[in-house]
């Protein structure tokens, strides 16, 4: 079985640095540079080509926004499940203030100096309250172009899940304190991480380890699940 990582919006494979998945067969994906005016659903599979499925079931476990990605990807390759850590599953899901941004254009703002900038402001409320946390953030960040940041705030403002279906099952994990998509949107987690911020992958590793853990042993070959 091989286990894909992928990464929030702005972040790299740094933010499940802390993670314990040791002895387990990981990738991490990074984001790519999209092309001008590329569908969701377009990138996806250019960053669908590093998932090798040959004879090998794939589990996709997305963080944020890698968690909209993985569903635009198991809508096209054959993936045994997803799972999303601090993600969504349905437009409804999403709060109004990430709808308004396309709509407004105020991705065209987003930019890494002004993300560098204002996290010492806006970071505390998303799990960012150490200086140590807000540095990994602002090397992450700037680890990606102005053109990456904008098309993928405007895409996660426009997301609605992909009309082919989604044949993997999904297993949602979520934090009770997340406040960049708050619990209360949610609308039936499989699990609920009391005190999780949007960044209790990193902040509450020993947490995320565990249920993880858990639900790759059951996905595995002698529990694979009943897709009738």
């Amino acid at each position: 079985m091989k286990i894909y990582l992928l990464p929030g919006l702005g972040f790299d494979h740094r933010i499940f640095a802390r993670l314990d998945l040791g002895g387990l067969d990981i990738e991490y994906i990074n984001w790519i540079e999209p092309k001008d005016k590329e569908p969701i659903r377009e990138y996806a599979k250019r960053l669908a080509a590093s998932i090798d499925d040959r004879g090998v079931p794939v589990i996709l476990i997305g963080y944020s926004f890698g968690g909209i990605v993985s569903q635009e990807i198991a809508a096209f390759k054959k993936i045994e499940k997803i799972i999303l850590l601090s993600s969504i599953r349905s437009r409804e899901e999403l709060p109004l203030f990430f709808k308004i941004i396309k709509p407004l254009r105020i991705h065209k703002v987003f930019t890494r100096e002004f993300s560098r900038r204002t996290v010492k402001y806006w970071g505390k409320n998303h799990g960012f309250e150490a200086a140590a946390t807000q540095d990994l953030f602002k090397s992450m960040v700037g680890g990606y172009s102005n053109n990456y940041l904008q098309w993928a705030l405007e895409a996660l403002s426009g997301w609605s899940p992909p009309e082919a279906p989604v044949s993997a099952p999904i297993f949602q994990i979520h934090g009770a304190a997340d406040k960049t998509f708050p619990i209360a949107r949610i609308h039936k987690p499989d699990r609920i991480v009391e005190n999780g911020g949007h960044i209790m992958v990193y902040n509450q590793p020993e947490v995320i380890s565990d249920i993880l853990r858990k639900e790759i042993i059951i996905t595995g070959p002698q529990h694979a699940p009943n897709q009738n």
